[in-house]
């Protein structure tokens, strides 16, 4: 039989992605890798931490590949997990483009669609993925020693790389969770002066375990009543801020004004005004436990 499976395996089209079962497991026992499709093959998961005993959270516990965490309803209605075959780095490619193995969880019934960039959560081996770019080595150094510090960064290090900049940073808050630390904050990245708006605007909580095993980077998009729609959006609702139009001649000017001002209102909404409210984002955030 294993001679078959070998042989089998050889004519498939490598690298592959393997699903992860997103069913709790129940106490005490290790979650097990759901039947793979035909081309793949199933395989059993690293043994991981136990959950803590008791837990503060409300929602649906998982255990997915290794990744502990409580689903709260107000976030999601459920989750799954993929492990991500590495690709290898080259200069000749884009910046997103290379990467280790990895762990990625997508999310379903995520109150938002359609945005710039889908829920995801995803773990990255941190010693594998800065020894292929010293540019990811810098950001894991430079994360190291902003949660040592606890004095955020003016740019907050976020994996994977971008082709684009962090525009600006709001509601900026280091969050423990349950082996590790890291910041949450709201941004958007883009290559040019970019309004905030509900179709770019995410969630992004960047941070390590406590042995410096893994980077955690989480990615949500997330909406408020008053923001523009998309960047190029003529019509902003009560109680938003208009950006500057590109045919403004003191453009740059303008949107230095506007960020400061943009900045100002959204650090004054309430976290519960925000979809999802971010105090569920970190809620979620808090209950990880990250495994082998």
């Amino acid at each position: 039989m294993l001679v078959l499976i070998s042989v089998f395996l050889m004519g498939c089209s490598l690298p592959f992605t393997i699903t992860w079962n997103n069913t709790p497991a129940p106490a005490g026992v290790t979650p097990v890798m759901t039947e793979a499709p035909a081309t793949e093959a199933p395989l059993q998961p690293p043994a991981t931490e136990a959950p803590p005993t008791a837990q503060p959270f409300n929602g649906t516990e998982l255990n997915l590949g290794g990744i502990y965490m409580v689903l709260p309803p107000c976030m999601a209605a459920g989750a799954n997990g993929t492990i991500v075959p590495a690709a290898p780095y080259d200069e000749m490619n884009g910046p997103m483009e290379f990467y280790p193995e990895n762990r990625k969880i997508s999310f379903q019934g995520y109150p938002l669609s359609g945005k710039f960039f889908e829920p995801q959560l995803v773990v990255y081996p941190a010693a594998d993925f800065a020894a292929m770019n010293q540019s990811v080595a810098d950001r894991i150094t430079a994360m190291q020693n902003m949660l040592a510090s606890q004095q955020a960064l003016d740019t907050i290090p976020l994996l994977p790389v971008f082709n684009a900049a962090q525009v600006f940073k709001a509601k900026v808050q280091f969050l423990n969770f349950q082996n590790g630390q890291g910041v949450r904050y709201l941004t958007e990245y883009a290559q040019y002066y970019a309004p905030v708006n509900n179709h770019d605007l995410f969630y992004s909580y960047q941070g390590m375990t406590a042995d410096g095993k893994y980077w955690v980077s989480a990615i949500f998009p997330v909406n408020a009543a008053f923001l523009q729609d998309s960047y190029d959006s003529v019509n902003v609702p009560n109680g938003g801020i208009p950006a500057p139009t590109f045919d403004d001649p003191n453009y740059e000017a303008g949107m230095e004004a506007y960020y400061v001002n943009m900045l100002n209102l959204l650090n004054s909404t309430a976290d519960t005004d925000f979809t999802p409210a971010l105090d569920c984002l970190d809620q979620f955030v808090a209950s990880l436990q990250i495994g082998d």
